[in-house]
């Protein structure tokens, strides 16, 4: 007896009538349904349940068509799985670095002959470098345009806000400092004035 191979991702939708399964991809879980199978089994049954219901051996005829059911039902539904099987792995793509049963729409890079996990197309990985560029770039922007500037006044030495050349609260230029006392132009670390010599 030749062995059945199985996937992962199966549902089986099989009814009494027949036998019908659904295979999804392994990395987006998108579709493929088999073809249903009709029972021969299950229409044998009616058969002789039909026959039960007009003849006198009516109980023991259903019985027997209850074992006949469960007897030829087990080796349709493996043999409906096996071809099932058979036309899934005719559309999926199985990649040989990890295994898994794709679908070749989505989730398979052809030329390399993998999944796109195990090998990303080239385009894909570009796009996703240029869309990483980006943020990283508007956000070092927006990190940039957050700093606000924050300045003394030499004069007042009130805070002054956002740039600017004077002070909003005494006018004096804020790129430099006069002595208070006789108004000569100061350095900046500066204490003392140098020319009249008045505590800055």
């Amino acid at each position: 007896m030749a062995l059945t191979k199985f996937v992962r991702n199966v549902e089986d939708l099989s009814d009494d009538g027949g036998y019908k399964f659904r295979f999804k991809c392994d990395r987006c879980a998108d579709g493929y349904e088999s073809q249903y199978v009709t029972s021969s089994a299950n229409l044998l049954k009616t058969a002789v349940d039909l026959f039960s219901r007009f003849t006198r051996f009516g109980y023991y005829a259903h019985g027997a068509a209850n074992e006949i059911d469960r007897g030829l039902r087990g080796k349709e539904r493996d043999a409906a799985y096996e071809r099932a099987v058979h036309e899934a792995m005719l559309h999926f793509k199985k990649c040989s670095s990890c295994g898994h049963w794709v679908c070749p729409e989505h989730c398979w890079n052809d030329p390399a002959g993998m999944c796109e996990a195990c090998a990303p197309d080239a385009r894909e990985v570009a796009a996703r470098r240029v869309a990483e560029q980006r943020a990283l770039a508007a956000e070092q922007q927006a990190s940039a345009s957050s700093e606000v500037v924050s300045l003394s006044c030499p004069t007042c030495g009130t805070q002054v806000r956002g740039g600017g050349k004077f002070c909003e609260n005494c006018g004096c230029a804020l790129g430099q400092r006069s002595c208070p006392k006789c108004q000569a132009a100061l350095s900046a670390g500066a204490r003392f004035c140098g020319s009249c010599g008045a505590q800055a």
